[in-house]
């Protein structure tokens, strides 16, 4: 199949199986052929930010000079020989109006990046939310379809399947019975993930004066638990914390802490 249908197939949606493992093949060994569908995929997000107003505010200006140039300039056959080209392969025949090409020249060349690239994240909470996963049962794993009225189990089943409220009810419980720091660790867990920060920082606290299998976690947590109530240098001085010991979530914890530089 040509290329340019390739592409154009691409575009839509609509490359069958086969199709799909040569156009991925193309894009593997192909530099020109990467470097094509890069350049139509850039063009595509260009024209579908119609919908942002600081787009269209922009195009209207950049479309009302424009015609103004092709009549003054005589560029007007040049603006036709380009529309006269199919974009996305020769099958569909369809052709760019001029307001798109001209916006879609001036945003490649201002600087596409405004579409192409996410926005950094702008606040500890968006941050915390990027970061932050509970940590898995590892202490009293439920198998599927297991039944049981043991404390123990119904607490580790509810905090499993996602059910943090009960499961905070029944590790407060347990702790308070037993005082084993397992059950503090999973108690904050489940209060970050409830976004009750605050509640979650004296317990992990308290966890990493154990010595549980689980206390090289507490750093990390607590690093979170900072994130979510916005508490940036302790958030900082956890995270340095956990390069220091180096032993959970090292490499997490540096991206994270040049993201707070």
């Amino acid at each position: 199949m040509k290329r340019e249908m390739l592409i154009e197939k691409f575009i839509q949606g609509r490359l069958s199986e086969k199709e799909q493992q040569e156009f991925d093949m193309l894009v593997r060994e192909d530099p020109k052929f990467s470097a094509e569908v890069d350049f139509h995929t850039n063009l595509l997000r260009v024209t579908e930010a119609e919908e942002d107003d600081n787009f269209r505010e922009m195009l209207s200006g950049f479309e009302s000079d424009a015609n103004l140039n092709t009549e003054e300039d005589g560029l007007k056959n040049i603006t036709s020989d380009i529309e006269s080209e199919p974009i996305l392969g020769k099958a569909t025949q369809k052709r760019f109006p001029t307001k798109w090409l001209v916006a879609a020249s001036i945003a490649l060349v201002a600087g596409l990046t405004y579409f192409l690239i996410p926005a950094s994240p702008t606040s500890n909470q968006e941050l915390f939310a990027q970061n932050f996963t509970p940590y898995p049962n590892v202490v009293h794993p439920i198998v599927r379809g297991e039944e049981g009225q043991e404390s123990k189990t119904k607490a580790f089943a509810a905090y499993q399947n996602g059910e943090y409220t009960s499961a905070l009810a029944l590790f407060t419980e347990l702790y308070s019975e037993s005082e084993e720091p397992d059950y503090l660790f999973y108690q904050a867990n489940a209060l970050l993930q409830l976004n009750r920060g605050r509640e979650a920082i004296p317990l992990l606290q308290e966890h990493l004066e154990t010595a549980d299998t689980l206390t090289e976690k507490s750093d990390w947590y607590l690093a979170m638990a900072y994130l979510q109530v916005d508490d940036t240098e302790n958030a900082k001085k956890m995270l340095q914390t956990v390069l220091d010991k180096g032993e959970f979530n090292v490499e997490e914890a540096k991206k994270l802490l040049q993201s707070l530089k």
